[in-house]
């Protein structure tokens, strides 16, 4: 790992623990104790190091103090504020760049709540704050590290499966953080709900990191509304008000058309991703919308919709 890594990498190990020895710090970083001490005093010149001596010695952060406004630049300090109000997962070039400065951090001291309440605040994890923020930072210090995790985790049908995994790097989707990692078994990549990792082992096994997470991540997110997804699709939504306006006032994916009608309703066209959350999203709009194109996915709704009316008969 370069130097500005492993600098950054110590300032967090010592962010999460109450006292480090200089050995313990040499052997993760894989330094010699030289190099913690040198480390140590370039970051003195921001943060407030204690170092003692003896059995019980070691570095201690002595304050929650992060100089983030000497750190970022005020265009960056903007973007993060507003990403913290935004219930979903916007990722922009340069939000993802002030992310990355502030190493997993800035937003991340034992005061301060991972959930961000917003203005109209929809629903949270039922998950404790406290139990979060261990995950949170247990995973983040594992991808800084490279190391494997085992992991138990309940999957959406409720099932509890034991994976090992190799973790990339957290996102916010939706209010909820998710680790996207390689699983190992099945050698793909995979996105893990922190809420849902219900025993974690962190594993002193290394791994190599040949993946571009960044380029792969970017690359499933085109032409998709969510993080799980499938096969293109060209679709076609006929959209009536008050939905329409909604739909109109943004954009979905990049390729997408809207012609606006006379009536107020408009046609929405694009090259989407079909999966579960292109149809939730349908399905939404309510009797506002309907679908002209594809019929896979005319069918995949009408099923859901007659399921649904079984419930109230």
């Amino acid at each position: 790992m370069s130097e500005l890594g492993n600098v950054l990498r110590m300032l967090y190990i010592l962010k999460n623990r109450r006292k480090v020895k200089g050995a313990e710090l040499a052997e993760e970083l894989e330094i010699d104790i030289r190099q913690v001490r040198r480390y140590k005093r370039e970051l003195m010149e921001y943060f407030d190091i204690e170092a003692t001596s003896g059995p019980d010695g070691g570095y201690v952060l002595k304050d929650q103090y992060f100089p983030f406004k000497e750190i970022l630049t005020k265009k960056e300090v903007s973007n993060l504020k507003r990403a913290i109000d935004t219930i979903g997962y916007q990722d922009t070039t340069g939000l993802s760049k002030a992310i990355d400065k502030i190493n997993f951090t800035i937003l991340n001291s034992s005061n301060e709540s991972l959930i961000c309440e917003q203005i109209i605040p929809y629903s949270r994890p039922r998950i404790s704050s406290e139990e979060i923020n261990k995950i949170y930072n247990d995973m983040s210090l594992a991808i800084l590290s490279c190391k494997e995790i085992i992991i138990k985790y309940i999957d959406n049908k409720g099932i509890l499966t034991r994976r090992i995994i190799q973790p990339h790097k957290i996102l916010n989707f939706k209010g909820e953080y998710y680790l996207v990692s390689t699983c190992t078994f099945k050698n793909e990549i995979r996105y893990f709900k922190l809420v849902r990792i219900k025993e974690y082992i962190l594993t002193d096994k290394k791994f190599e990191k040949k993946l571009d997470i960044d380029k792969i991540l970017d690359e499933s997110r085109k032409n998709s509304i969510g993080i799980f997804s499938g096969e293109i699709i060209r679709l076609e939504l006929e959209i009536a008000p008050p939905m329409a306006n909604t739909i109109k006032e943004r954009i979905w994916v990049e390729n997408q058309e809207i012609i606006e009608l006379e009536d107020g309703k408009i046609i929405l066209k694009a090259d989407m991703k079909e999966g579960p959350e292109l149809i939730s999203w349908v399905l939404s709009m309510g009797d506002t919308v309907k679908i002209n194109s594809p019929e896979s996915l005319k069918s995949e709704i009408k099923k859901k919709i007659q399921n649904i009316l079984k419930k109230y008969n």
